[in-house]
Formats: C-alpha cells, sequence, structure tokens
C-alpha cells in the first residue's frame, strides 16, 4: 500500500513538473512571438490583428492622462506623470519658467497651471498643476528599456486643437531612426499635437513630440532621458571654504 502511494506521489510530481514546464515554454514562445512583432514587419493578418489588439488594450489605460495645454491663443499637448500633477510636454509649448498656462483635462475641466522647467535646446518642457484637486489624477508610467529602431509605436495629440466631439489623434507607426538622442518616426504629426506623448505598444511613455509638419524630417520626438535631466535633483554645490590666511 506503501509502495503504491508513493509512486502514485511521484507520478503526481512529475506530471506537475511536466505539465508546469510545458506552461513556461509556452508563455516563453508567446512572449517571444509578441515580442517578435512589435518590432518587426507583419508577415500575416494574423500579425495585423496582434498589433490592433495591442493596441486596443493599451489605450483605455493611457487616454485619460491625456491633457491639452493653452498658452494665450495657441494650445498644445501634454500628458501627466505624476500625481501631483506634474507634465511632460515640449518646451515651445509650454515656454519660459514661470509662464502661467491653463490645463484642459479629457472630461474638460480647466485648471490653471505653470511651466516648472524647459530646455530649448532638447525642446523639453515640463509643467505642473496649480491647485488642489479633489480626485486622482490618472498618470502613465515611463518606458524603462531604451527603444529600439523598428519598435511599433503609437502617438496621442490634440491635432487640429482640442475637439472633444471628436477626441485626441491616434496614430501607429515605427521608430525610423534614432540619432543625436532624438526619435524619428513615421506618426504624421500635426500643429497641436506638439508637446504629446509617443508610447511603446506597451502602454509606456517613450518620447514628446518636438518638431511636427507634412515631412518625415518633421516626426521627431524628445527622449525621456531630456526629461530625467530636468526633474533631477540639483547637485549640492559645496562652497570653497574661505581663506583665513588672506
Amino acid at each position: 500500500m506503501k509502495k503504491t502511494l508513493r509512486r502514485f506521489c511521484l507520478s503526481t510530481v512529475l506530471c506537475g513538473t511536466a505539465l508546469l514546464a510545458a506552461m513556461q515554454q509556452g508563455a516563453a514562445q508567446s512572449e517571444s512571438a509578441s515580442s517578435r512583432i512589435l518590432r518587426t514587419t507583419p508577415q500575416s493578418v494574423e500579425d495585423l490583428q496582434r498589433i490592433e489588439h495591442q493596441l486596443q488594450a493599451v489605450l483605455p489605460k493611457v487616454l485619460p492622462a491625456l491633457v491639452c495645454i493653452q498658452v494665450n491663443n495657441s494650445s498644445g499637448t501634454g500628458i501627466l506623470v505624476s500625481e501631483k500633477g506634474l507634465i511632460f510636454s515640449a518646451a515651445h509649448v509650454v515656454g519660459k519658467k514661470d509662464t502661467v498656462l491653463k490645463i484642459i483635462l479629457p472630461d474638460g475641466t480647466r485648471i490653471p497651471g505653470k511651466t516648472t522647467a524647459e530646455n530649448s535646446d532638447s525642446d523639453a518642457g515640463i509643467a505642473k498643476i496649480s491647485t488642489r484637486l479633489n480626485k486622482n489624477l490618472p498618470i502613465v508610467e515611463k518606458a524603462e528599456t531604451q527603444p529600439q529602431v523598428g519598435d511599433w509605436v503609437f502617438s496621442l495629440g490634440h491635432g487640429g486643437g482640442l475637439d472633444r466631439e471628436r477626441g485626441p489623434m491616434v496614430r501607429l507607426g515605427r521608430i525610423v531612426s534614432l540619432k543625436n538622442d532624438v526619435i524619428q518616426t513615421d506618426c504624421k504629426l500635426i500643429r497641436g499635437d506638439s508637446g504629446g506623448p509617443l508610447f511603446n505598444l506597451n502602454g509606456e511613455l517613450i518620447g514628446i513630440h518636438s518638431r511636427v509638419g507634412s515631412g518625415l524630417e518633421d516626426n521627431l520626438h524628445v527622449p525621456m532621458k531630456e526629461f530625467d535631466a530636468l526633474t533631477a535633483p540639483p547637485e549640492e554645490v559645496k562652497e570653497a571654504s574661505p581663506d583665513r590666511n588672506g
């Protein structure tokens, strides 16, 4: 009886181990296929459907964090990245530090904001909501891995200006090049898209729209490292000790 029980237990363990290994292998193959399709040219209708389904899955997670930024008579786009109301956009949208802005949330709520940092060389700009809200702000996450040439991406923006009835513009494309610390894609951008977000197909933020226009050379995006530089705490300046012998 004991031998039979031991054999049964051993058989159960072996079967369970084999099943777990098969599941892990299947998951690895699925993940590999997913990674492949997110970085290569589609080879079939199924490949296109995977991209479509992936986009449909992540859009509802990132759209609520998209905002419109108005400065005087012009407007652009921004994306919420912190629950404290921090917004990434383009420097040419938010202007110089302390510029007063009007932030429009997806539900139409209009709230004051202010530019907190900008780098006109890279075109990275950061703004912050100036008032306290009685609700949690939706935010997006930055990508932990660097984008690669060929990656499938999508862009969001208020191209042509804010239109709540139409909704924001969504474009699907790929990364064409990574040169001089700038991301270039074939996502066609127009006026009003400036400052909007560029995501990978996992819904992670990888760039902010900078130069927009009709030509491919105008579809440029500021990478996240430029924003990391603006949000990094300032280095402590060591004061020189006074010369007591002078």
